[in-house]
């Protein structure tokens, strides 16, 4: 496994793509009330289930051309129709009173009042119903139940909704075991209330309840939602397999920072992040693309590393931007958020048949002038003559689903999520920096001031121009927990140091800065949070090298506190890196991180004047990876270097992070 830190600052072919267009653009097709016979895209539902007697509401298809909702009652998902008004909406267009309709009221068909939460159909499980017997399905449904109430929080029905939903997945964790709760599970029957067996779903189903739960606390403030949420992200935490599933990982380091910033937890947000990027064990190959395909770099795209040798689908993908607001909460991860959506929103946009070579696509130049372009290709493979092509399930899978010759591998149920990039990921005025939103996805948070993550892949520094609007503000960056200008208006420019990031928070203008424990305030407002290790002396501390690689693997990201950052030598002997802890103390032991392209030789030495060393640790068959260094009872200083001088491998060192501690301090 790569890992971010590896993913390219300058992905191929980069294009130009505005994604804001493109979900405005879809949802006009999409909710077009032309009757284009097997193409029809929305129809109505005079009865819908669920709902009171005289009520209306209508279907979407899961593809472009596919019947089954004209042919067969309740069979309408909510990944299609539940996400197209939540991705709509956060495109900027008014769901609940568009053309004279309310799109946001008619959704109560997916809310089964019985069960008390939402399920992916209208119908009840049972045979040919999609999404039957699972609960990523189930989970996924409710998720987006809650994401819609964000934004619509006055709709119909809507509170005692969500309070019913968070009630009801309240009891799913107690049910499971509580403290102790075990979520493996395929499915949860919410009657008798008890799991089922078969694959195992129950990462999804955990990362999802959390994300519900903190959601219902912050919306209610109830206890025993704080404490669900907990119970379910301690199952995730307990886990030693990555059990990664579908799609609702992607939630669970955001709710792991929100978690530790807010509530003072200490989640392991790496943990998250890791197997978000790595191959499951739940789902052998599922993970996140860190690829290139015949010259196209798919890095940050989901769906199978494996199957083909890679395929990638549309929804996961757009879903990917949900770990976007990890970044509000602990801006160490701010330059891998920066990294994955640079390359997330240049790779995306393959799945659209304007996008792509009619070489490298199933239908090859069928869809390229056709008004149904701004449908996305379900999916993304490694394979065809070129290497890689823009196809489907459909027509493979076609007879198994009951699908008509009409159904095409245009796929509605991952394009509804379109408007999730759409709202996230903006161009800057910079080519190859972006701007990405961490409040619109943040949900039930904070969203008092703008805040953005600006990202610098570059090897030099970038003055990217940020709107201010015509009231004054601060601008305060939680990266380097700093004022960047304290009376901004209108249109100024702001560095971005290269190969990194900041997270911009814009502020009234002459705004009280206070600190509370580990957050920062204005106005008694959380503006940043200091999520770096407890106990590390070494955290944010200045730090020199003997050579750097480039301008992006610097010695300072040695204690920046992220894990997707390195240092990078020169590739010669022998190299150090000293950390300055700017005072004298104690030092009961250090903590390396190593990449593949470790130390195999090397000391620890300290000193008090960083001229005359006393060496406390010395090996020669270091190794890569997390490696503790108990040091001699009784060490102390200010300097700590770590002197290399045999190479692991034949390229450069190459090293995360160093940590130290006082004696009997630290995790």
């Amino acid at each position: 496994m790569a890992g971010i830190h590896h993913y390219p600052t300058k992905p191929t072919p980069l294009g130009t793509f505005d994604w804001r267009q493109r979900a405005r653009d879809y949802d006009a097709f999409v909710y077009n009330w032309a009757d284009r016979g097997n193409y029809t895209t929305i129809r109505a539902d005079s009865d819908p289930l669920n709902m009171p007697a005289g009520s209306v509401s209508y279907t979407l298809p899961a593809y472009y051309g596919d019947i089954r909702v004209a042919e067969k009652k309740g069979v309408q998902e909510a990944v299609c129709q539940i996400a197209s008004v939540v991705g709509a909406t956060l495109a900027g267009i008014d769901k609940s009173k568009q053309d004279g309709r309310n799109y946001v009221d008619m959704l109560r068909t997916f809310y089964h009042p019985d069960l008390r939460v939402a399920l992916n159909t209208p119908s009840l499980p049972g045979e040919g119903v999609p999404g039957s017997d699972s609960i990523w399905y189930t989970t996924t449904a409710n998720v987006l139940y809650w994401m819609l109430g964000a934004q619509y929080s006055q709709a119909t029905g809507m509170t005692d909704i969500l309070r019913n939903i968070a009630d009801t997945y309240c009891s799913m964790v107690d049910a499971c075991g509580g403290a102790d709760a075990d979520l493996t599970m395929q499915d949860f029957d919410f009657i008798t209330r008890t799991r089922t067996g078969g694959r195992n779903e129950g990462g999804d189903a955990a990362a999802g309840a959390a994300a519900i739960l903190m959601w219902a606390h912050a919306r209610h403030g109830d206890a025993k939602y704080l404490q669900g949420a907990k119970w379910a992200m301690d199952y995730l935490e307990r886990s030693g397999d990555n059990i990664y599933y579908e799609i609702l990982m992607v939630l669970a380091p955001y709710v792991a920072a929100r978690l530790n910033a807010e509530q003072g937890t200490s989640y392991d947000v790496s943990k998250y992040f890791n197997w978000l990027m790595q191959g499951s064990a739940a789902r052998v190959g599922w993970g996140t693309i860190d690829d290139t395909w015949a010259g196209y770099t798919v890095h940050g795209l989901a769906g199978s590393r494996t199957d083909t040798g890679g395929y990638a689908f549309a929804m996961n993908a757009f879903a990917n931007t949900l770990t976007a607001a990890t970044a509000k909460y602990d801006p160490r991860y701010a330059v891998a958020v920066g990294r994955w959506m640079l390359n997330l929103h240049n790779a995306a946009r393959f799945f659209y048949a304007d996008q792509m070579p009619a070489s490298k696509q199933y239908y090859e130049d069928r869809f390229i002038d056709d008004p149904a372009h701004v449908i996305a290709y379900e999916g993304l493979m490694k394979t065809g003559p070129d290497g890689i092509q823009a196809r489907s399930d459909v027509p493979t899978r076609s007879d198994s689903w009951g699908l008509a010759d009409s159904a095409t591998g245009l796929g509605l149920y991952g394009s509804s999520w379109v408007g999730f990039l759409a709202a996230a990921i903006a161009e800057t005025d910079v080519s190859g920096v972006l701007r990405t939103d961490l409040n619109i996805l943040d949900f039930h948070g904070n969203p008092v001031y703008p805040t953005h993550l600006y990202y610098n892949p570059g090897t030099s520094a970038a003055r990217v121009r940020v709107r201010v609007g015509r009231s004054a503000r601060m601008l305060y960056d939680s990266v380097s927990d700093s004022v960047l200008d304290t009376n901004a208006s209108g249109t100024v420019i702001v560095d971005i140091p290269a190969g990194s990031a900041r997270v911009l928070v814009q502020a009234p203008a002459g705004g009280t800065l206070t600190r509370s424990g580990r957050t920062r305030l204005i106005n008694d407002v959380a503006v940043g949070y200091d999520a770096m290790p407890a106990g590390d002396l070494a955290a944010g501390r200045p730090v020199t090298a003997s050579s750097e690689q480039n301008a992006v693997n610097i010695a300072s990201n040695l204690t920046d506190g992220s894990p997707f950052t390195r240092w990078e030598s020169a590739s010669s002997d022998p190299q150090w890196f000293t950390v300055d802890l700017e005072q004298t103390q104690a030092i009961g032991r250090a903590v390396l991180v190593w990449e593949t392209a470790a130390a195999k030789a090397y000391t620890l030495q300290v000193s008090t004047d960083n001229s005359d060393w006393t060496t406390v640790y010395s090996t020669a068959s270091g190794t890569a990876g997390r490696v503790e260094l108990p040091l001699p009872e009784g060490t102390s200083g200010r300097y700590v270097r770590v002197h290399a001088t045999q190479r692991a491998t034949q390229y450069a060192y190459s090293a995360h992070s160093v940590s130290v501690y006082a004696p009997n301090g630290g995790a």
